[in-house]
């Protein structure tokens, strides 16, 4: 099983880097043995230095397809792991299988929340929900924690999260918890235009520093009610929560804005956001092969 899985990661993360960042390490390859000795080349050097295995989730893209967006994966990839991108479905087989294979899991952004998962009626101002992404989002944080997989949620992410373990969301945040900031940007996701305070002695604290950053911002709904077993680590000054991370023996770090956007942009400090993601998998690959 092990050999397959390094044949595995050694072909996807060759095509990913032949598809994402050929210019920067492969260059327009026309000549198809120069581009078979590049992929034997990376192929030998991915055996001798491998990182954890980071499952990436997806949102629904056309008919039956998946999609995440190419800042996720550069993101995991600059931090040292491999990401593998899990494909939107609600079969609960196919994504146990797949997170077996992995030691680490993005929950990425999209679409609103279905409202029945915390028992309230959809507002008004309720955009677009996805009930098989809601579901698979959920299979995913319910098999993820039963194997204590390090997970690591962003904006949709974040609040999916909450949701998962009890907790609620404002369905619109303009409507239902109106402020002076600004939640969702005009300016492009390598820009942060509105202040977060970390919570000094949090992990996210930790992994940042604590004190203020300025992040970026594109949602209309957050955390109202927390979920038990968790801890608000970041805020915005309105209040809104910014950050979670779980207490006890769950393995779970959420943010509400988009680090991936920041680092895109060359932000070194948000990278570590997915450097501790890559360690805590590394950790976890450790332990599971003992």
């Amino acid at each position: 099983m092990e050999t397959k899985k390094i044949k595995f990661i050694a072909v996807f993360i060759c095509f990913h880097l032949v598809a994402l960042v050929a210019n920067a390490q492969i260059g327009v390859v026309t000549d198809l043995q120069k581009l078979h000795a590049k992929i034997d080349s990376c192929s030998a050097n991915l055996s001798r230095s491998r990182g954890p295995v980071i499952g990436v989730s997806a949102y629904q893209h056309g008919e039956g397809g998946s999609s995440v967006p190419g800042t996720y994966i550069n993101a995991v990839i600059k931090a040292g792991g491999t990401p593998v991108v899990i494909p939107v479905t609600d079969n609960m087989g196919v994504i146990s299988h797949i997170l077996n294979e992995v030691d680490g899991l993005v929950l990425v952004g999209g679409e609103d929340v279905n409202p029945s998962f915390y028992k309230e009626q959809p507002a008004a101002e309720l955009e677009k929900v996805d009930s098989i992404r809601d579901v698979y989002d959920l299979t995913l944080i319910k098999l993820a924690t039963d194997r204590k997989l390090p997970i690591l949620g962003i904006c949709r992410g974040e609040q999916i999260i909450n949701v998962a373990f009890g907790g609620t969301l404002y369905q619109d945040l303009p409507t239902q918890n109106s402020s002076t900031v600004q939640h969702r940007q005009t300016l492009p996701r390598e820009v942060g235009t509105h202040n977060v305070s970390v919570v000094s002695g949090s992990e996210l604290a930790r992994i940042l520093g604590p004190g203020n950053f300025m992040v970026n911002t594109f949602h209309h709904q957050a955390i109202k009610d927390l979920a038990p077993g968790f801890t608000v680590t970041a805020q915005a000054d309105d209040g809104v929560v910014e950050g979670i991370e779980s207490l006890k023996k769950l393995n779970i770090l959420a943010v509400q804005w988009h680090p991936e956007g920041l680092v895109n942009g060359g932000d070194t400090v948000m990278l570590n956001i997915f450097k501790d993601l890559v360690h805590r998998a590394t950790t976890y690959k450790k332990q599971e092969r003992k």
